[in-house]
């Protein structure tokens, strides 16, 4: 997020944090998510790509 858009948020009030503070993620967990992530993105990335080749 950018540091501007990020400083009107918290002086409105807002509290500004990530996946693991907003899962309550674990230490161990919390590289497991990132993978899935990492891997979803990957996925929709090539389907993406192959319908455009069809």
């Amino acid at each position: 997020m950018r540091s501007d858009k990020r400083k009107k948020l918290e002086a409105a009030g807002w509290v500004v944090g990530d996946a693991t503070d907003f899962l309550r993620l674990t230490p161990e967990e919390s590289p497991y998510i990132n993978v899935k992530i990492s891997l979803g993105n990957a996925l929709r990335k090539r389907r993406k790509s192959q319908k455009k080749v069809r």
